[in-house]
């Protein structure tokens, strides 16, 4: 199968990345294995690897499972682009989710906040009185 490469806005050193490598640099910033990736997911390390190194393309499914469990959105894996309707909060709960540091009250509390925030209207404080 060949590689395939999308546009993105971005840094220019990520101008030209390919599914696979979007997929090993975000798993390689959560400190992830592909051994511990493959076993969320439920699939082989030689699955992940092959995704990884543009030798398979994994179907649509497949990578929205990749984008939560990875904690970005699909059109940051598809596209390289960062963004959305809900701005810089898109994707941040499977973020919190996946991060290996944070404890399980603290993950707790940061999905609390975003969720009110997603819930405030246009992400600020209502001017009627409580």
């Amino acid at each position: 199968m060949g590689c395939y490469y999308f546009q993105q806005k971005g840094s220019q050193a990520e101008e030209r990345m390919s599914l696979g490598e979007r997929i090993r640099k975000r798993r390689e910033a959560l400190g992830t294995t592909q051994e511990e990736l493959a076993q969320v997911l439920r699939v082989t390390p030689q699955h992940i690897s092959a995704i990884e190194k543009d030798k398979r393309v994994p179907s649509l499914g497949f990578v929205a499972r990749l984008a939560e469990e990875l904690g970005v959105s699909i059109d940051y894996l598809v596209s390289g682009l960062v963004g959305g309707k809900d701005g810089i909060i898109t994707g941040i709960i499977p973020a919190i989710k996946a991060d290996k540091r944070l404890k399980l009250k603290v993950k707790r509390a940061m999905i609390t906040l975003v969720g009110e925030l997603r819930e405030a209207p246009g992400g600020e404080q209502s001017s009627k009185p409580a």
